[in-house]
């Protein structure tokens, strides 16, 4: 199912994280004290050169090899009126000629939880994705190995969540991506197809735990889905905690 003619110039991915950030009493200070950029482009940029996953770098013979993305940008509003926000945003082009490697779902939620964790502690709502879903390869092999990490969850820690896409599925192709949803999440996940808005398709997933790390892994899932079904355009999938999440599973402290 080709949803749109392909578009061979805007191959960027954003990841966004949304939540409530309270920051360290003493970050200010420290941060003037030591001439420090700590806003969250600074902070991500840093961060993935760190991991090895991507550079700034534009001296000649600097370029990283191999590098999984190049930045385009980032930002965040850190807001400190304990309202939920759009704390961090990344915007990347993933590399297309490192073969069969995913789409940095995991690697870009990482970078921007690690970034909020050095200057406060993060309540983690939601995590939304864009992605160019005809970079997007295969999957279904590794996912059954994210599907063995996640079985080692708390029993306890059993959360639900909402997840909308766009573009809008008729009722038979979204049953399909249901379906494939919760195939390649082998025995961890569980899916409903819900009525969403006007150009939305909306499910409700129960997930083993509420975590910035499940929600890349449940994004990944959906991009394969899609994939699957032959989405090739770029998709927007957004996924929020659900309102009866027990309140225990909502606060994450970031490393």
């Amino acid at each position: 199912m080709d949803t749109s003619a392909e578009d061979p110039v805007d191959l960027t991915m954003t990841a966004e994280v949304y939540g409530v950030l309270r920051e360290h009493a003493w970050i200010g200070q420290v941060s003037a004290d030591h001439d420090l950029d700590a806003d969250l482009f600074g902070l991500a940029v840093k961060r993935a050169a760190a991991y090895g996953w991507s550079s700034t770098r534009f001296s000649a013979g600097a370029e990283l090899g191999g590098q999984r993305w190049g930045h385009a940008d980032a930002g965040g509003d850190w807001s400190q009126d304990g309202r939920v926000r759009q704390l961090a945003w990344l915007t990347v082009y993933p590399a297309t000629n490192l073969r069969e490697q995913h789409l940095p779902v995991l690697p870009l939620t990482r970078i921007m939880v690690d970034s909020l964790g050095r200057v406060g502690e993060l309540d983690f709502m939601g995590l939304t994705v864009r992605v160019p879903v005809r970079l997007a390869p295969d999957t279904r092999f590794d996912l059954v190995g994210d599907a063995d990490w996640f079985a080692l969850a708390a029993p306890d820690a059993r959360t639900e969540a909402s997840v909308s896409v766009l573009p809008l599925f008729d009722t038979v192709a979204a049953e399909r991506v249901r379906e494939l949803v919760v195939q390649r999440g082998h025995g961890q996940l569980r899916a409903e197809h819900r009525a969403g808005a006007r150009d939305r398709t909306a499910f409700v997933c129960a997930l083993p735990e509420w975590t910035p790390n499940a929600a890349a892994w449940l994004a990944e899932v959906f991009i394969d889905a899609l994939r699957a079904v032959g989405v090739r355009d770029t998709t927007e999938i957004a996924i929020v905690r659900n309102s009866r999440t027990p309140p225990h599973t909502a606060g994450v402290t970031a490393p």
